[in-house]
């Protein structure tokens, strides 16, 4: 039987891609100042550094003292490059009993994988904190919290990392959103809980790595929830 958290971030992946895979900022003229983290994140062409068909294979791993944790995999599948520049693609997130079914898309310039762990990992915190279903809803504020976080709070810093046995030169945006939280009360065991992600403009796929961890009680102790998500391989398609 699927997990709860394997559930909860595939339907929402569902959800995501069937609207086809927008970003954040869809109105390029949106008069709204954007943060160098959120333009980072949604407000840029991920995929323009890929010229033809290319499978991105993501590793994830969720540990921690709170609860047991898996491994499994995500797979990108850029299926085609369009003469506009965008691509025609296709998601699988997790295998098995994880995977849930969702439809490809004729013409993104996104990397899906931050919306839909972002948007799970909402809904994770959601059902963390709330065991017995009584605030089925507390996943918005969650998600507001992260937007504010991303607006006015998170630091973006030079980043060089290894893939594919070279050095690629990107980006590291790092925030916690509830570390200041004035409702932190509520889900407190959690609120210390830190999001790092790792980009390159010049990567294929763009995404490079997502960790988010909360820390355990003391500073020797195991964390209470890790979680990461890497890009492990690139391959050309046929």
């Amino acid at each position: 039987m699927m997990t709860t958290d394997g559930l909860v971030r595939l339907c929402l992946a569902a959800m995501l891609l069937v609207s086809g895979w927008v970003g954040a900022a869809d109105d390029p003229e949106d008069p709204v100042t954007f943060s160098e983290a959120e333009t980072r994140l949604w407000m840029t062409d991920q995929l323009k550094s890929i010229e033809q068909p290319v499978t991105l294979t993501y590793a994830f791993e969720k540990s921690g003292s709170l609860e047991p944790g898996f491994k499994d995999s995500v797979t990108f599948n850029v299926t085609g490059v369009n003469t506009d520049g965008s691509k025609a693609a296709s998601l699988q997130f997790f295998t098995g009993e994880r995977n849930f079914p969702v439809p490809p898309v004729e013409s993104t310039t996104v990397n899906p994988i931050l919306k839909v762990y972002l948007q799970g990992d909402v809904y994770e915190m959601n059902r963390l904190t709330d065991p017995d279903g009584s605030a089925r809803e507390r996943w918005r504020y969650f998600q507001r919290r992260i937007k504010f976080a991303l607006s006015d709070g998170a630091s973006v810093e030079p980043k060089k990392f290894e893939f594919g046995g070279q050095e690629w030169s990107g980006f590291e945006v790092v925030f916690r959103p509830y570390i200041n939280d004035p409702r932190r009360e509520l889900f407190e065991q959690l609120a210390g809980k830190e999001y790092r992600f790792q980009i390159s403009d010049e990567l294929p796929g763009y995404v490079f790595r997502i960790e988010t961890s909360v820390p355990g009680a003391g500073e020797s102790a195991e964390p209470l929830l890790r979680e990461t998500l890497q890009l492990v391989s690139a391959e050309p398609r046929g």
